[in-house]
């Protein structure tokens, strides 16, 4: 409760940065909706970088096991973060354990990312121990697995931000794309499901699209996008409510009332 309450927060108290012009049309925001490929064999010998700096084939990391794959940006300053969180918070709330019955991969988009700022954002997500790690590579090979992952994803020239849809994917264990869950209105059940249809090697139908992009700048103001700017302000409602009923619930423990 605790970790979801601290997530909410600082979603809710993040700030615009500065406005600056950006370089993607609004007209190409469609183009960042993923493209669904269940029943896709994702690319084995494509070779990554781990927070250490050593090359990682990509096909040596399924072993046996279900795969959650996420696609982020360590540097982003909206939401891939809170996804990442919100991830490894539900699987935490499973009678799972990361190595033993999952992986969880995330895939930093940047290139330039180095080791030590990949290690500080595994560290940071709560990606740390066996099963769970943090992954990137030079410009053709994450453009490769995201291709074939179906996660579109386009550098802002203007800005240096990464626009991409929100949402990951989860492996079976021969890498074959099982399930796409979108947005953030998955739950921890679903999570679940999905991890257990994956390990059982079946295929789910494409998931209803959600329109929601991970992206700093609204091309037109300068500002955050119409769909992040919603989710803060849904997302800082909840936090408030959550934090009322804690003060409440803690007065009546204490016998007082709340100031």
């Amino acid at each position: 409760m605790t970790r979801w309450l601290a997530m909410l927060a600082a979603l809710a108290l993040a700030t615009p940065a500065a406005a600056a012009p950006s370089s993607i049309p609004a007209a190409d925001f469609a183009a960042f909706a993923f493209r669904q490929h269940p029943g896709t064999q994702l690319p084995f010998n494509v070779m990554l970088r781990g927070p250490d700096g050593a090359p990682v084939r990509f096909g040596s990391l399924f072993d046996g096991k279900p795969m959650v794959i996420d696609f982020e940006y360590d540097r982003c300053t909206t939401l891939c973060g809170v996804m990442l969180d919100q991830i490894t918070a539900s699987l935490k709330q499973l009678p799972l354990q990361s190595g033993r019955d999952y992986r969880l991969v995330a895939i930093d988009i940047d290139p330039t990312t180095t080791p030590t700022q990949t290690a500080d954002f595994a560290a940071a997500h709560g990606l740390q121990g066996n099963g769970m790690t943090v992954l990137t590579g030079d410009v053709a090979v994450i453009r490769t697995l995201a291709d074939a992952a179906g996660f579109p994803y386009r550098r802002d020239e203007a800005t240096g931000q990464y626009g991409h849809p929100a949402g990951f994917l989860v492996a079976t264990p021969n890498g074959t794309i099982s399930r796409y869950l979108l947005g953030f209105g998955w739950r921890p059940l679903d999570l679940r499901l999905a991890l257990t249809e994956a390990a059982e090697a079946t295929i789910s139908a494409p998931a209803a699209q959600v329109l929601l992009f991970c992206y700093c700048y609204d091309p037109q103001t300068g500002r955050y996008d119409f769909a992040v700017g919603r989710l803060l302000e849904i997302v800082g409602a909840i936090t408030l409510v959550a934090l009322a009923g804690l003060i409440l619930a803690a007065s009546r423990r204490t016998g007082g009332t709340p100031a």
